[in-house]
């Protein structure tokens, strides 16, 4: 299984939901030896040009492919302490509510933490990169990387409006709710994600419920997702996408669930997918 879906179902394990809210680390001095506890953080890192700071990243953080080189230091919910203390990191970031308790953990054993909170739309998304680009003392570049970011959104052709069903899990059955910035981003490109009135952000669904939504397109975001099991699940013949071979298993997975600089990729890539099976 990939990364970015373990994560999010050890996340869901825990009854998490998403924050929208972020804001900067205030500290007086600029950190230069940084570990990051998450792999959408470390993506960013990345990308404000701003990797020569970090001297831990968890196993879970690969991407870009440079990052392997970085110390590793455990799971993004338990990393070793001995680790970081050798490493000696001068701030840690960490993502809220998912890893709420360990950034308490990490405050009581002396260490200085930066908590993000996970976002629920595009603007968060946004918003928690111009965040951590102005706790590493880089807001100008924070501020181009957001504006290219839109850019590359309103570059994207808006298509046909089709009703989506957003699968992440096949055992159990979890979608995306309205309290995912997926719900927001897939808009951009015309799909109307049928579980939006949802407030959670990636509920366990009733298969009975997905044939009552009726979606024109299914995307399935998990690793190892088969197309050919789910146009032959039982009971769902009658539903548009699959009477209509509208679903797709062949995605950009962590493009679309790490919200960092990669996301709109994965948006304009998806986009094109479905454009050509029309």
């Amino acid at each position: 299984m990939k990364t970015t879906a373990r994560l999010l179902l050890c996340a869901l394990a825990l009854g998490i939901s998403f924050c929208s809210r972020n804001t900067p680390y205030k500290s007086n001095g600029e950190p230069h030896r940084v570990i990051s506890l998450v792999p959408s953080l470390t993506e960013i890192v990345y990308a404000l040009d701003a990797e020569d700071r970090l001297v831990g990243v968890t196993t879970y953080c690969d991407y870009p492919a440079e990052v392997k080189e970085k110390k590793k230091v455990g799971d993004f919910l338990s990393p070793d302490p001995e680790r970081l203390r050798v490493l000696r990191p001068d701030l840690i970031l960490l993502t809220t509510p998912t890893q709420a308790q360990l950034a308490e953990d990490l405050k009581a054993t002396g260490f200085r933490v930066a908590v993000f909170t996970d976002p629920r739309n595009l603007a968060g998304v946004f918003a928690q990169i111009q965040a951590l680009a102005d706790t590493l003392k880089v807001s100008d570049r924070g501020k181009e990387l957001v504006d290219s970011l839109r850019s590359a959104l309103e570059g994207i052709e808006r298509g046909k409006e089709l009703s989506a069903y957003i699968e992440i899990s096949e055992e159990p059955l979890i979608s995306v709710g309205g309290g995912s910035y997926l719900t927001d981003a897939l808009e951009h490109i015309g799909l109307r994600n049928v579980f939006s009135d949802l407030s959670q952000g990636y509920p366990v669904i009733d298969p009975e419920e997905v044939l009552v939504r009726s979606p024109e397109v299914i995307l399935l975001l998990y690793p190892n997702a088969s197309r050919t099991n789910v146009l032959h699940r039982i009971g769902w013949s009658g539903i548009p996408a699959v009477s209509n071979g509208a679903v797709f298993d062949s995605l950009p997975i962590d493009e679309l669930m790490r919200p960092g600089p990669r996301l709109i990729r994965g948006v304009a890539v998806t986009d094109s997918l479905i454009k050509h099976a029309r």
